[in-house]
């Protein structure tokens, strides 16, 4: 009885039928997971790619409609989603679409369109282990900027600092035709002053690439609006106060060959005062440029404020024979003086509070501050830049982002191509194609 006993125990002959039979259901269950696994995604790409054709279809249509001049609300595009969608997510196999909530929000002139849905995939083989459906989900969102009207204000810096030589090799023209530098031109005669002396040395200033910056925004405008009086301009140069150049309010702002025409002529130093202050200059645009609003007609445009600076601010000012505080500097920490007159500092984050809170949107084209190696450079000046570079250089963009809102509201360019570049792509940001996102 013991040998039959051990003989049966040692007997392996029907281990493999044994595991066999245990493992079937195991492998069955993976391989039918598998094959309802990949026809559930397959499934969901399906209704994911319905999803986003229907809210592109939907502000394509609502595009068409504002062209023709028919009316448009927002239920209307949200039952044009869910049209879509139904349509087209009709008759997938083993599918059932359990919810499908379409919403439309607008932005002023932008139209922001989401579908979201839920559906349930009927599984065929893991059915058989209780699992009956697949839950599928997802979100499709488009956003476009409709046809707009709109108002691009320019601010100029046009401080002494902004005569500083565009690039390491101007900067050596300038000392060569001047030996100065950095704002030796103050109170000297517009067309004799060093300034203009070293420009016909050949010497390209950060002032003259602003410029030439500027001209080719408005050429963009002008190339990429869709019909006339889209685009109005308005120009201002500030150092210690604001100039209007020209009026957004203005018969002639959309004229835009008349906006360039006035950027050559007007965009230039100013050769007395001298200081910068772009907080005052932020203050009286504020009170001078229409609320931003939802740019469908020419009375409610969209407002942008576009400000061209080094970002340093200085309380100098310069009249005949003497320097002088000016009443409208507001200095802010960290602050450091040089003398009564002078003192400079960084932009103060509140400055753009006013212009935000009327709907306009604000953007910083930032041409870091250039520090002078070059000419005669006395002890003084030396204090100033190591200043500048140490205690504002850090905390320049901070505050331009603090005061616009958004970090993608600051663009740094430093170089002339970089300059031309930055205010070419900001020029077409103004408007918003047809996109998902």
């Amino acid at each position: 009885m013991l040998n039959a006993i051990k003989r049966f125990k040692g007997d392996a002959t029907g281990n493999f039928a044994v595991m066999t039979a245990l493992l079937a259901p195991l492998v069955l269950l993976a391989a039918g997971a598998a094959i309802d696994y990949a026809l559930a995604l397959s499934a969901s790409q399906r209704l994911t790619a319905a999803a986003n054709g229907a809210v592109l279809a939907a502000l394509s249509e609502l595009q068409a409609r504002v062209a023709a001049g028919e009316e448009y609300t927002e239920p209307m595009i949200e039952e044009t989603i869910g049209s879509f969608f139904a349509s087209a997510a009709t008759g997938l196999p083993f599918t059932d679409v359990t919810r499908a909530t379409p919403d439309v929000s607008v932005d002023r002139n932008n139209y922001f369109a989401s579908l979201s849905f839920e559906a349930d995939y009927r599984t065929n083989l893991m059915k058989i282990f209780g699992y009956d459906t697949l839950p599928i989900s997802n979100r499709a969102q488009a956003v476009v900027g409709m046809r707009s009207y709109v108002n691009v204000s320019i601010l100029v810096d046009t401080s002494q600092s902004m005569g500083i030589g565009a690039t390491d090799r101007d900067q050596q023209l300038v000392a060569q035709a001047t030996n100065c530098a950095f704002a030796c031109h103050i109170n000297q005669a517009r067309g004799n002053s060093s300034y203009d002396r070293a420009r016909r040395n050949g010497a390209i200033m950060r002032i003259d690439v602003a410029k030439n910056a500027i001209l080719s925004a408005i050429d963009t405008f002008a190339e990429t609006r869709e019909f006339d009086d889209q685009v109005t301009v308005g120009l201002y140069r500030f150092s210690n106060t604001l100039t209007e150049i020209l009026s957004p309010t203005d018969v002639r702002a959309s004229d835009l060959a008349y906006a360039k025409s006035l950027t050559s002529s007007e965009i230039a130093l100013d050769l007395t005062l001298g200081g910068t202050n772009q907080e005052e200059a932020l203050r009286q645009i504020a009170n001078r440029i229409p609320a931003g609003g939802t740019g469908r007609t020419p009375e409610d445009r969209l407002q942008y404020v576009i400000v061209v600076t080094d970002g340093v601010e200085s309380s100098q000012a310069w009249l005949p024979n003497y320097w002088f505080f000016h009443s409208r500097a507001t200095p802010n920490d960290p602050r450091r003086g040089y003398a009564p007159h002078e003192m400079n500092y960084a932009l103060n984050a509140s400055a753009c509070d006013a212009l935000r809170e009327r709907g306009v949107e604000v953007y910083f084209i930032y041409t870091e501050y250039l520090e002078p190696r070059y000419g005669h450079i006395g002890r003084h000046d030396h204090n100033r830049f190591d200043f500048i570079t140490n205690s504002l250089f850090p905390i320049i963009p901070e505050r331009m982002t603090s005061c616009a809102g958004s970090a993608d509201n600051v663009l740094k360019a430093n170089t002339p191509d970089e300059i031309h570049q930055t205010f070419m792509g900001l020029a077409r940001r103004l408007s918003s194609p047809l996109r998902l996102y």
